[in-house]
C-alpha cells in the first residue's frame, strides 16, 4: 500500500476514533431543583434521568422545614437531552417546583481540593458573626462550599466547610490566627481544622485537672488550710511572668505546704466541682471506645481519686512526699511539666496505638502549651492569655468541656442522651 494510501487510512480511522469520543456525543450539565417538598420528589427525579441513559456525576440532596434542594450534575447522551428537559420541566410544573439547568463544559471535572472544617460557636450571635468569618476565609482564597447550623431546637453554632487547591501548614497557620483574633469581637469561640479523616475519628482525649476538669487550683486551696495563700500566690503570678520555671515554682509552693495532714488534703478532694459538661464529656468518650486520662501538675492525691472516679484509662501527677501522716514539702520523682505532659500524651498515643492526628488535649495554662500544640486538635479551655497566643481552638465563650464533640461533627445534645 502506498504511502499516501497510508496516511488517508489513518486520517479515516482518527476521524472516526474521534466522532466515537464521549464528548462528541455527551453533554454534561448541572440541575438545581428546588420547592415544597412531596413523597418520593428525589426518587422520581433520578428514575426520570436514568430512563434517558444518564450517567451521575454528583447528586446532593437537603430538606428544611418542607422545602426540598436537590443539586446534581448530569451527564447525558446528547440525542436525549431535549427529551429529558421536556419531560423534566412538564413533571416541576405538574409539582409546583423550580428547576434551573446550566451547562457544564464538555471537559469538565470534579477537581480534589482540600477542605477546612471550621466550626462556630456562639448560641445567637453566630448568624451575625458569619459574614465577617466567611469574609475572611474569601480573602484567603478558600470558597466556602457547605453551611450546616448546630442545634436542634436552637442555634448553637454553625459548621462550615471551606475548600482551596491546597492547604499548606503555613496557610493552614495564617487562617487559624485571622479566625481566631477575631472571636473575642464578634464573641464566639472558633475551631479550624482540615476537613480529613482524623477529624471525625478522634480515639484518645488527655486532659489537665486545675480549672480544666475541675474548677479551681488544688494547691490555692491547700494553701489557703496552711494560711499561706498570700505566698503561693506570690510565686505563681512570677512563674506566669517567666520569673520562675514550673518546676522551681512548685517545688517552692510545695515546701510552703508542709506539715499538712494528708487527712485534710483528703477532704479537700471531695468538695471540688467538676467543670461544666465534664462528666458528660467522660461518659460519652468512653462509650465511643476512646481512651480518656488526666494529666496533670497538680497531684497523686486528687488525681488518682478522680481516675478511680471516673474509670479513666490513665492519670499522671506530681506525687507529695507524706511522713507519719503529714506532708513533708517535697515533691517525688519527675515533675510534671510541659515538655513531661507532652511527652504522655505520646506515649498514650503509642501505647493505645493511637496517631497523634487522633488525639485531642484540653488545658487551660502555659504549662498545656506543648501537649496542646503536640496533639491533633489542642483546645484551650478558659485559658490564661499565654495559652491563648499560642493555641490553634480555644474555648471562651462556652464552659461546656463537651463541647469539643461538636468539633468532631457530632450533635453533642443528641450524642449525650444517646450514650447515657
Amino acid at each position: 500500500m502506498a504511502i499516501s494510501q497510508l496516511l488517508a487510512l489513518r486520517s479515516k480511522i482518527a476521524s472516526v476514533l474521534t466522532l466515537d469520543m464521549p464528548t462528541q456525543h455527551t453533554a454534561r450539565k448541572a440541575f438545581h431543583l428546588s420547592g415544597r417538598d412531596t413523597l418520593g420528589i428525589t426518587s422520581q427525579f433520578c428514575r426520570m434521568s436514568a430512563t434517558h441513559q444518564v450517567r451521575f456525576l454528583h447528586l446532593s440532596q437537603t430538606r428544611i422545614h418542607g422545602y426540598l434542594s436537590v443539586n446534581a450534575e448530569l451527564e447525558i447522551p446528547r440525542a436525549k437531552v431535549e427529551a429529558l428537559l421536556t419531560e423534566l420541566t412538564t413533571w416541576v410544573g405538574g409539582h409546583g417546583l423550580h428547576l434551573a439547568v446550566t451547562d457544564l463544559p464538555d471537559s469538565y471535572e470534579t477537581k480534589e481540593q482540600c477542605g477546612l472544617y471550621v466550626t462556630v460557636l456562639g448560641d445567637e450571635r453566630t448568624g451575625s458573626a458569619l459574614p465577617d468569618i466567611i469574609d475572611t476565609l474569601h480573602a484567603q482564597g478558600f470558597l466556602t462550599t457547605k453551611t450546616e447550623t448546630i442545634g436542634d431546637h436552637a442555634m448553637v453554632g454553625v459548621h462550615l466547610t471551606a475548600t482551596k487547591d491546597r492547604i499548606s501548614k503555613a496557610e493552614l497557620s495564617t487562617i487559624r490566627k485571622a479566625l481566631l483574633s477575631q472571636c473575642a469581637q464578634l464573641r464566639v469561640d472558633i475551631a479550624v481544622q482540615r476537613d480529613d479523616v482524623y477529624r471525625t475519628s478522634k480515639r484518645l482525649l488527655c486532659m489537665d485537672v486545675d480549672s480544666t476538669f475541675v474548677k479551681g487550683e488544688f494547691i490555692d486551696e491547700l494553701a489557703e488550710m496552711c494560711g499561706v495563700k498570700e505566698q503561693v500566690a506570690a510565686i505563681t503570678a512570677q512563674a506566669m511572668r517567666g520569673e520562675l520555671d514550673f518546676e522551681q515554682a512548685l517545688r517552692q509552693r510545695v515546701q510552703l505546704l508542709k506539715g499538712l495532714p494528708v487527712s485534710k488534703v483528703l477532704s479537700l478532694c471531695d468538695r471540688f466541682e467538676l467543670s461544666p459538661g465534664a462528666d458528660d464529656l467522660v461518659r460519652t468518650a468512653k462509650h465511643l471506645g476512646m481512651r480518656v486520662g488526666l494529666v496533670s501538675g497538680g497531684f497523686t492525691l486528687f488525681v488518682e481519686r478522680l481516675k478511680r472516679q471516673f474509670g479513666l484509662d490513665f492519670a499522671f501527677a506530681n506525687e507529695l512526699e507524706v511522713e507519719q501522716g503529714v506532708l513533708t514539702g517535697n515533691v517525688l520523682g519527675t515533675v510534671v511539666d510541659s515538655e513531661r505532659k507532652a511527652q504522655i500524651l505520646r506515649d498514650m498515643a503509642q501505647v493505645y496505638d493511637v496517631h497523634l492526628e487522633q488525639t485531642i488535649a484540653a488545658g487551660d495554662g502555659a504549662n498545656d502549651m506543648l501537649m496542646l500544640q503536640t496533639a491533633g486538635l489542642g483546645i484551650a479551655y478558659q485559658a490564661k492569655p499565654r495559652l491563648v497566643e499560642v493555641a490553634g481552638t480555644y474555648f471562651n465563650q462556652t464552659d461546656r468541656l463537651d463541647t469539643l464533640f461538636y468539633l468532631m461533627g457530632f450533635d453533642t445534645k443528641k450524642l449525650v442522651r444517646t450514650c447515657s
